[in-house]
């Protein structure tokens, strides 16, 4: 399709810009952010269906626990450790992480919050060994200039980095848990219009 036929149709993108923070620690434990070259360690996991605090079953989490897929997770004591696994309980807050997350919520102009939560959003592929991403909601508003285009910013986040998928087949899944935990700052955008080019600079910025 042309960029006249795009701009024609009057077409609008959502985009969500995700970073890492290379602080040299997890989110919540002191693991170091290096990648693996092998997994010594390697456990599963089956998803398990459990009511929401309304007394219901989502039907995304009904959904994937019909493939009935065993979770293969592969780990090295180097860079992960109880807390990956979901077998000891999160440290505190590393405050780097928490600290540039500010930074960057003021530097968008970004309503910050008196305080901050961390909370739990619901992940069904096994990407998280907890069958959630603890995220913290730092700020909501602001804007990102761009080519002196104003850019709407919805909301700012602080979360945990998933498992890295290694394997997909009908029956198993696996993940690396060196990515696990890794400190991400999600940048959630206003839907924006334009040409190709434009949305792609917008996206890298």
């Amino acid at each position: 399709m042309s960029e006249f036929q795009i701009d024609k149709i009057g077409l609008k993108v959502g985009l969500e810009i995700h970073q890492q923070l290379a602080i040299g620690k997890k989110l919540f434990c002191s693991c170091p952010l290096i990648e693996s070259e092998e997994y010594p360690i390697k456990f599963s996991r089956k998803l398990r269906l459990a009511k929401s605090e309304l007394g219901e079953f989502d039907p995304t989490t009904i959904f994937e626990r019909s493939k009935d897929k065993t979770i293969v997770y592969h780990a090295n004591p180097a860079n992960s450790c109880l807390v990956e696994q979901d077998e000891e309980p999160p440290h505190d807050v590393n405050m780097e992480a928490k600290e540039i997350a500010l930074i960057i919520a003021a530097s968008l102009k970004s309503n910050i919050f008196n305080e901050i939560h961390v909370m739990r959003k619901l992940v069904i592929d096994g990407s998280n060994t907890s069958g959630f991403q603890r995220t913290m909601l730092i700020s909501q508003g602001g804007q990102l200039d761009v080519d002196g285009k104003k850019i709407g910013v919805q909301s700012i986040c602080l979360e945990e980095d998933a498992a890295k998928l290694l394997g997909d087949t009908t029956d198993v899944r696996e993940y690396g848990l060196d990515r696990l935990g890794i400190p991400l700052v999600e940048i959630a955008l206003d839907p924006v219009s334009g040409k190709p080019d434009e949305i792609r600079k917008i996206a890298l910025s």
